[in-house]
C-alpha cells in the first residue's frame, strides 16, 4: 500500500508541503473550482515537488485544469465522473498529454456509473468523504471498493484503487486491498510526517491477523459445537485463504514496481520476471513478508512473472520457490 499525501491544510506554508515530499510516496494535489465544489483552492502549479504527482480535479471546467496541471507531468490526473457529461472525451483528452488517467466518484454515486470506463483509466479514486473541505469524518465506502476489486479480477483488469478521505490509523484498516490510502489533516496536523505515513503503512492490514485468526478459534471454543477435525479443517483453510491474499500482496507489489518502472515493462509476446528480492528491496511488498504455509520468509526463488500479449495489456503470475510455499489446502 502506498500514501497519496495531501497537503490541502497546508497549502499555503510551502516549508511544510517540501518537507511532506520527503516522505510521501506521491503527492496529492486536491484542485477544487468552487463550482464542483464549495471551497476554491489557489494554483499550486510553481511548487517544485520531487515525488510523483497525484493530481486530484473537483473542477467542472476540465480541460482548462488539465492544460494548465499537465505542464507538472503528474503522475494521475484524477477527474470527477460527476463533473462531465463525456467521460471518454475526458479520458482521451488526458491520454493525448501522456499522462495516466484516474477515474473518482462521490461517496453518494453507486458504482456502476463507473464501471463502463474502468477499462480505459490507469486509476479508480473512492471518495470516502463528500469532496470539498479536508479534515472531514471517514465515510464507510467498504461495498464500493470490494465490488471494484471483484470487477478488476474478474475481467482481468490493471487500474489501481486508492481511496480519499478521512483516511487515519482507526479508519486505513476498513480501507483492506486498496493501493493507495489518500491521507491528509492525519499526517499534516502532526510534527511528525515520517512517523505518521509509517503508522498508516503499519496499520494498513491484509488477510487474516493473528488477532483474527485467534477470535475465530476463541469464538468456536466458546459455543463449543466445533470437533477437532473441524477447528483442524478451519485452520487450514484459514492458512490457505491467508495464503491466497498474500499472493495478492505479491502481485500487487508488482503492479507498484510497474507503476515506477513503466519503461521496463514487458513489449507484446514477452515477459519480465520479477525476483522477490526485487519487490523487497524496493520497498514494493513488507521486508518481512512470510509465507503462511511455512511460517518463514518466501524463499529467494520466489518471483513474479510480468507477461503481456500486446504492450498494453499484462499479467502477473507467481511462481514459489519451493513446494512447500503453494497455496494448498
Amino acid at each position: 500500500m502506498k500514501v497519496s499525501a495531501s497537503f490541502l491544510k497546508i497549502q499555503n506554508e510551502e516549508d511544510k508541503i517540501l518537507t511532506l515530499d520527503k516522505y510521501a510516496d506521491y503527492m496529492h494535489y486536491d484542485v477544487m473550482d468552487g463550482n464542483f465544489t464549495e471551497s476554491k483552492t489557489p494554483s499550486l502549479t510553481h511548487l517544485k515537488l520531487n515525488k510523483p504527482k497525484d493530481v486530484h480535479l473537483m473542477v467542472t471546467n476540465l480541460k482548462y485544469y488539465i492544460d494548465l496541471y499537465s505542464a507538472l507531468e503528474p503522475l494521475f490526473i484524477t477527474f470527477h465522473v460527476e463533473a462531465t457529461n463525456d467521460v471518454l472525451e475526458t479520458i482521451n483528452y488526458i491520454k493525448s498529454k501522456g499522462i495516466k488517467v484516474g477515474l473518482a466518484f462521490n461517496p453518494a454515486t453507486p458504482v456502476d456509473i463507473v464501471i463502463p470506463y474502468l477499462d480505459e483509466v490507469d486509476l479508480v479514486l473512492v471518495m470516502s468523504v463528500v469532496p470539498g473541505e479536508g479534515g472531514q469524518p471517514f465515510i464507510d465506502v467498504t461495498d464500493k471498493i470490494e465490488e471494484l476489486i471483484s470487477y478488476r479480477k474478474k475481467n482481468n483488469l490493471n487500474f489501481l484503487i486508492e481511496v480519499d478521505g478521512g483516511i487515519n490509523d482507526k479508519t486505513v484498516g476498513k480501507v483492506k486491498n486498496v493501493d493507495i490510502v489518500v491521507s491528509g489533516s492525519y499526517i499534516t496536523d502532526s510534527g511528525d510526517y515520517s512517523g505518521k505515513i509509517q503508522s498508516l503503512k503499519a496499520l494498513f492490514q491484509k488477510g487474516f491477523t493473528l488477532a483474527e485468526l485467534m477470535g475465530v478459534i476463541v469464538v468456536l471454543s466458546i459455543i463449543a459445537i466445533v470437533t477437532t477435525i473441524t477447528v483442524d479443517r478451519s485452520i487450514k483453510n484459514s492458512r490457505y485463504e491467508t495464503c491466497m491474499t498474500q499472493e495478492t500482496n505479491l502481485i500487487e507489489g508488482a503492479k507498484m514496481w510497474a507503476i515506477d518502472n513503466a519503461s521496463s515493462l514487458p513489449g507484446a509476446n514477452a515477459s519480465r520476471t520479477l525476483p522477490i528480492s526485487t519487490l523487497r528491496n524496493g520497498g514494493y511488498i513488507e521486508s518481512d513478508l512470510k509465507s503462511p504455509m511455512t511460517n518463514a520468509l518466501y524463499s529467494s526463488g520466489t518471483k513474479v512473472t510480468i507477461t503481456s500479449s500486446n504492450g498494453s495489456d499484462y499479467t502477473y503470475t507467481v511462481t514459489y520457490g519451493t513446494s512447500s510455499e503453494k497455496c494448498q489446502k
